[in-house]
């Protein structure tokens, strides 16, 4: 690795110790292209992390201002984007509680508070919850009677109408969306987390003031690795879920029993997607794991992975498909007529879908879009079908 990947990793910590102070010093003389460093550690996603470590390095004053004034502008725009999310959060809360409505907050909204004790830490694109099957229509009315909408052009529409509910069509307010969730997974995914274990097992806790719940920490550390895993192999991935993990094994550090995290990973059947991220943090992050769970798991991160890992710090995107979800829908629907709407409607998606999702200005042209939509799908068809004969 280079000294500026190998800085822009040792600041994930929320909390580094003396010696992991020392060498950020160390590499701070080292770094030769500060525009790489600094283009590559915002769009990844954790400038903020590194801006409020340079009290407390004595080398800060080796960066040169335009950078640190860059990494100052990534805090506040974080800092101030949370601001409002936590707002809508706390109203969303409230409203739900009048309507009776259980509630778990999932990533981001709950761990930037709770976790990393600054929100303006943890870059936040949306919220995240969870609400119990029998309260997703009732959650979706809430928001709708709040002001909250939908953009009309999501392709998760056909998953409502005919396929697999994992979560409903983001709904929006004033540029912050809001995806409401039944479960984590579709049932035709590899790992089994049980959406009424996370219910049985949650926790209360206090966002923004608000009593709400929580995944309690080995089904919050699971979720979050498996949430990883899934954007790691579809080609796209925020560095902000590597540096959960890391930190929720840092504040965990001497909690956690790692027997409870090996048989949970076990019943849900995710022992290789939650460990792979494990050992890849310890080995690049410097995150505590036992000496014996690293030997144990050592195998789950391949090499190949490894190198993916370094092209996503470089700002690779990779082929991102939905083929995935399709089919899992296609399985899970019962009717035969139904079958027939849901191919329908993606293969042929409304104009209005396919000039927001194509950015296409004059609807005229939209048309021309569809041979390439259809050039994606089969693409993806086929990665999925690599996928499964890897």
């Amino acid at each position: 690795m280079s000294p500026e990947d190998k800085l822009i990793l040792s600041c994930v910590k929320i909390k580094p110790s003396p010696a992991e102070l020392d060498q950020l010093n160390l590499l701070i003389p080292l770094v030769e292209d500060w525009d790489y460093l600094v283009n590559t550690i915002i769009g990844r996603g954790i400038a903020p992390l590194l801006y409020v470590k340079l009290s407390l390095l004595a080398n800060s004053h080796l960066i040169p201002k335009s950078i640190t004034a860059k990494l100052q502008q990534s805090y506040y725009i974080t800092l101030s984007r949370s601001t409002i999310l936590y707002e809508h959060f706390r109203l969303i809360a409230g409203q739900f509680t009048s309507k009776g409505i259980e509630l778990i907050t999932l990533k981001g909204i709950y761990l930037s508070e709770s976790l990393y004790k600054d929100i303006g830490l943890r870059q936040m694109s949306d919220i995240d919850l969870l609400v119990k099957p029998e309260d997703g229509e009732k959650a979706l009315a809430a928001l709708a009677g709040m002001g909250y909408k939908s953009t009309g052009v999501d392709e998760s529409d056909s998953d409502v109408k005919y396929g697999e509910v994992v979560h409903y069509t983001p709904l929006v307010l004033n540029g912050v969306a809001i995806e409401v969730h039944i479960k984590l997974h579709q049932d035709n995914e590899r790992y089994r987390v049980h959406v009424d274990e996370l219910w049985k097992n949650a926790t209360q806790v206090l966002v923004n003031n608000i009593q709400v719940s929580t995944l309690n920490t080995y089904d919050l550390l699971i979720h979050t690795c498996i949430h990883l895993d899934k954007h790691f192999q579809q080609g796209h991935v925020q560095f902000t879920c590597f540096s959960d993990v890391t930190n929720l094994l840092e504040k965990n550090v001497e909690a956690l029993d790692w027997t409870i995290l090996v048989n949970t990973c076990k019943q849900y059947n995710c022992e290789i997607e939650v460990f792979k991220y494990i050992v890849l943090v310890n080995k690049y992050m410097q995150a505590t794991v036992p000496t014996e769970i690293i030997k144990k798991y050592s195998y789950s991160l391949t090499v190949n992975e490894e190198e993916l890992f370094f092209k996503y710090l470089s700002g690779f995107i990779g082929f991102t498909t939905g083929m995935h979800r399709h089919f899992g829908n296609f399985q899970h629907i019962t009717s035969f007529s139904d079958k027939i709407k849901y191919f329908w409607k993606i293969i042929f998606p409304s104009k209005k879908f396919m000039m927001t999702k194509f950015q296409v200005k004059s609807s005229g042209l939209v048309y021309l879009y569809y041979p390439y939509r259809y050039y994606l799908g089969i693409k993806g068809v086929y990665i999925l079908i690599r996928k499964k004969l890897k």
